[in-house]
């Protein structure tokens, strides 16, 4: 597993084609670039690059600890039965609430800021 600090310098080097902004829980914004589908799902790339007490569930939408809230952008994706499911037992949850363990990383999340969502808010 990179470190943040070795990933993004790693990426220096090989400039890729995509970025998300991540919203920590302490309020700071983090760019993270990616390749399409270099993760199955935004939660991978963001445990392994930045953040690792999301996830669980291991990505099967289950368990809610990766909740994100859309900050900025649109993303019209459909969300599953199961995702609702999940969302409607997080604290926080709103429209704008979705689990980055079913976002898949491509062209649709390019330049969103995604807000990660704890109990603390």
């Amino acid at each position: 597993m990179y470190s943040h600090k070795k990933y993004i310098n790693k990426l220096r080097t090989n400039k890729l084609p995509y970025k998300v902004h991540i919203i920590t829980n302490n309020n700071k914004c983090v760019e993270i670039p990616f390749n399409r589908y270099e993760y199955p799902n935004l939660m991978e790339l963001i445990v392994d690059t930045y953040y690792e007490d999301i996830g669980e569930c291991l990505g099967r939408g289950l368990c809610g600890t990766c909740h994100v809230k859309l900050i900025e952008g649109s993303l019209n994706d459909i969300i599953t039965v199961t995702e609702k499911e999940t969302l409607n037992q997080v604290n926080y949850f709103d429209e704008t609430s979705r689990l980055s363990c079913q976002i898949i990383l491509d062209e649709k999340i390019n330049n969103l800021t995604f807000k990660i969502i704890t109990d603390n808010k």
